[in-house]
Formats: structure tokens, C-alpha cells, sequence
């Protein structure tokens, strides 16, 4: 038997053109691998947060505040396997090994504040 009942959920509202406007900044190429996934309709990129969005981080949706990401770096720096040092390394927490160096552009700059945040807060989480 299946029942129903209502539900009031709470989310944050993202700028959505915003990630859209990042990825194409980056011809939808992932930051850290460089890859660029190919559909059907065109290629696919993810604009992820370096300081999440709501509570408790309180990150803002702002240009500094995003990286292109293909979706398994994005699940990786989101649960804070992978994280970027102030020099735009890319770190893996678990092993200490550096990945390269984030793939940056000149109209796309990302802020210093929200890197240290994931570095000290989201990484340390992990």
C-alpha cells in the first residue's frame, strides 16, 4: 500500500546561467584533468563549489567560488578527497600526492579565501 503525504523541503536557489557561464568560460574542459565530456546535444561540465552553498559554509555563488569539473572530480573535491593548495596544485588528501595544477584561464580567476576554506575546512573533514 502506498501512501502520500506532504512535504516542505529548503533549498538553495543557485545561479545556474552562472556554472553555465563558467563552463563554457572553459570550452567545458574539467580544471583538473582537462577532460571534456562529448554528448549527444553538446559537451557537459559541472560547476562546482569551492565553499558550499548554504549552511554551514555559507559559500557564495560568485565566479571566484566556481571550478569546471568533470563529475568524478566534483564528487572528489566535494568530499574532500582532492583539494587545491594556494599555488593551484591539486592535492589528494588521502595520499599526499600532488595531481597537477589546476587548469586556469585568464578571464576566470578563483578566490584564495574560498581555496583555503576547502583546504582547511572541507579537506580536514574527509
Amino acid at each position: 500500500m502506498t501512501t502520500s503525504a506532504e512535504a516542505v523541503v529548503e533549498r538553495i536557489i543557485r545561479d545556474s546561467p552562472l556554472a553555465e557561464q563558467i563552463n563554457r568560460a572553459h570550452d567545458f574542459h574539467c580544471q583538473i584533468c582537462g577532460d571534456r565530456l562529448t554528448l549527444h546535444r553538446g559537451f557537459y561540465a559541472e560547476g562546482a563549489h569551492i565553499r558550499p552553498l548554504g549552511k554551514p559554509h555559507n559559500g557564495p555563488d560568485e565566479p571566484g567560488n566556481l571550478l569546471c569539473l568533470c563529475p568524478n572530480h566534483h564528487v572528489l573535491f566535494d568530499r574532500g578527497m582532492i583539494t587545491i593548495q594556494a599555488d593551484l596544485t591539486v592535492m589528494d588528501t588521502a595520499s599526499g600526492n600532488s595531481l597537477g595544477h589546476l587548469r586556469v584561464i585568464q578571464n576566470h580567476e578563483t578566490n584564495q579565501d574560498h581555496l583555503d576554506y576547502h583546504r582547511e575546512i572541507i579537506a580536514k573533514q574527509s
